[in-house]
């Protein structure tokens, strides 16, 4: 099994805190996005005859990929099924952003086979959707998700983001509530991330706006891994919870180290402890494509001591921990992790408390 990412760059407007490739004229581009997609899938399904055909899962990320058409959802779908095997109970998943997205466009990603939405709401605070530079409302956010089950979707994920500059708890509390009364089967929560290339760290960096506390970010990190959890959630992964049935299994595939392609401008790829990724053009990227080349920028090849840290940083990351083979050099360690209430050793793995994930990628380190 394996999956396929598609990385759509097309947005109305770049939002302040993102750092992904980008840009705005989709109109211009997309019937030769669309035509070099196809191209690049088919130069896989030749040039890398050791990549698993049979694909799990899709996904349209971005970007805004909510801005293709249903015809253009089904034209690349189909161009994987002509040069692959799609499993025929695959999770195809679509990001989708509120203020971008009618019910009629609802209507035809479900046609086309979209069966999973998730949607970028980050917040339902008015005053920190205009800090992060979105162009819905928190109303957009409901009116979204419930024409997305009018639709039909059943698998539907609501994207949060927390640690923004001045935002109190209180404000996060407001957010995860009003999202837990559109019922979604899948939370992420994802801490701010932030440096010169946004014009949000440009603003933290430069005293503009204040600089995110830590101790706060923790504080909103462990109150909503009590709140999700004791009304059912499943807390998964560092930033992501789901009900029963509902983890996303693209996802998943990252943390596991199952192959999987990356397709369309930045796009990264892994395969048998390579990693290689193409360019972070546009321009760049279909010409390579219509000359007959693939659009790859570079690649890298891990060491044995690459893929062993990878192994326990991904694995610290999520619900099941790590084997016990792969840091049975550290035993101590472990249980002087234990100890502290950081993580525990169930039979042969070692799992990290919710506390030990505010200090996953440091415990990585110590760990490798």
């Amino acid at each position: 099994m394996s999956g396929i990412y598609i990385h759509i760059p097309f947005c109305v407007q770049k939002c302040n805190y993102c750092d992904f490739y980008s840009v705005a004229d989709a109109e211009k581009h997309l019937p030769f996005f669309i035509q070099s997609v196809l191209n690049e899938i088919r130069f896989y399904s030749q040039q890398l005859p050791i990549f698993p055909k049979k694909i799990r899962t899709v996904f349209f990320g971005g970007g805004t990929p909510s801005l293709l058409s249903e015809l253009d959802i089904s034209a690349i779908l189909n161009g994987i099924q002509k040069y692959f095997e799609l499993d025929v109970n695959a999770e195809i998943s679509l990001e989708a952003n509120p203020g971008t997205i009618s019910i009629e466009h609802l209507k035809g990603f479900s046609r086309a086979g979209i069966n999973r939405l998730s949607i970028g709401a980050q917040s339902f605070v008015s005053d920190e959707l205009e800090l992060l530079g979105r162009i819905h409302s928190r109303d957009d956010i409901t009116t979204t998700v419930k024409g997305a089950r009018s639709a039909g979707f059943n698998n539907i994920g609501l994207d949060l983001i927390f640690g923004l500059p001045g935002q109190t708890l209180e404000d996060w509390q407001v957010s995860i509530h009003r999202a837990l009364e559109l019922e979604p089967d899948h939370i992420s929560t994802y801490a701010l991330t932030w440096s010169n290339a946004t014009q949000t760290g440009r603003d933290i960096e430069s005293g503009t706006l204040p600089k995110p506390e830590e101790d706060v970010i923790s504080e909103m990190f462990l109150w909503t891994d009590e709140i999700l959890t004791e009304v059912g959630y499943l807390h998964y992964e560092i930033s992501n919870f789901a009900k029963s049935g509902f983890t996303c299994q693209h996802n998943e595939s990252y943390w596991n180290g199952t192959p999987y392609l990356g397709l369309g401008p930045s796009a990264h790829s892994y395969l048998d402890g390579k990693r290689f990724w193409n360019v972070s053009s546009i321009d760049q990227y279909m010409e390579k494509l219509k000359v007959g080349e693939l659009p790859r920028e570079s690649e890298e090849i891990l060491t044995p001591e690459q893929k062993r840290l990878e192994s326990i940083s991904l694995g610290l990351r999520h619900y099941t921990g790590i084997s016990l083979s792969i840091v049975k050099d550290k035993m101590d360690e472990l249980y002087q992790l234990e100890t502290k209430g950081l993580g525990k050793i169930q039979k042969d793995r070692f799992i990290l408390t919710v506390k030990g994930f505010l200090l996953a990628d440091e415990l990585a380190i110590r760990l490798a």
